[in-house]
């Protein structure tokens, strides 16, 4: 039988994808970076959210009860201010006047990709799907014990952000093909699509929080 120890990193790969696939606030940001400013920025953005992937990751693989403690104490908080938060997004985007020059927009990249990592890491959520991924994957021997458990756990958080990277690099490699079919008012519209349905995960955000306290 092949031993456990064998599997962590490329478990932790899939789990990677699997947070990162659903489309949300940053996919779609990553979507519309991809077609306004090219590969690069949104990649920028994409590591981002795959830190704060990491971040939960690694509450879950070693075991840092204590954060998540906390995390959970103040989830309605925590929702509230991530809510007002995609709504502060919403309005930029809207309000954004894109082109199709890859030389443009490239400014404030290190504030999007800052951004993004607020966005992941204040949906408690996705330190619940990490919890229960890992916990029905099987994999007991993680945490911060022993020297063995730690390895596993930084194996299986490596392969999280590689998974996670993986999913950034597909999504913007695939809106940038499009971009020749794309004109500026194709990407007003997108902005305009893309600004409504962060205003959506806003309101949804915030509106738990509340119901939370």
């Amino acid at each position: 039988m092949m031993s456990l120890a064998t599997l962590y990193f490329p478990a932790g790969v899939g789990i990677g994808l699997g947070a990162a696939a659903p489309v949300g606030p940053v996919n779609l940001l990553v979507i519309q970076r991809s077609l306004a400013a090219g590969r690069g920025p949104a990649l920028v953005l994409g590591a981002g959210a795959a830190l704060g992937d990491c971040a939960f990751a690694s509450v879950a693989a070693f075991g840092l009860g204590a954060i998540g403690g906390l995390v959970a104490q103040y989830d309605a908080a925590i929702r509230i201010i991530g809510g007002a938060m995609l709504l502060g997004f919403a309005l930029v985007v809207w309000r954004s006047s894109p082109h199709l020059d890859p030389g443009a927009d490239r400014t404030g990249n290190e504030r999007l990709a800052l951004a993004s990592l607020f966005l992941t890491i204040t949906n408690p959520a996705t330190l619940l799907f990490f919890v229960g991924s890992f916990g029905a994957i099987g994999f007991l021997e993680l945490g911060h014990d022993t020297l063995h458990h730690r390895i596993n756990a930084a194996l299986i958080v490596s392969g999280v952000a590689s998974g996670s990277m993986l999913w950034w690099l597909v999504v913007s490699g695939i809106a940038v093909r499009l971009r020749d079919r794309v004109s500026d008012a194709h990407l007003r519209l997108l902005n305009h699509g893309t600004a409504a349905a962060l205003g959506v995960f806003g309101v949804i955000a915030c509106g738990a929080g509340v119901w939370r306290l």
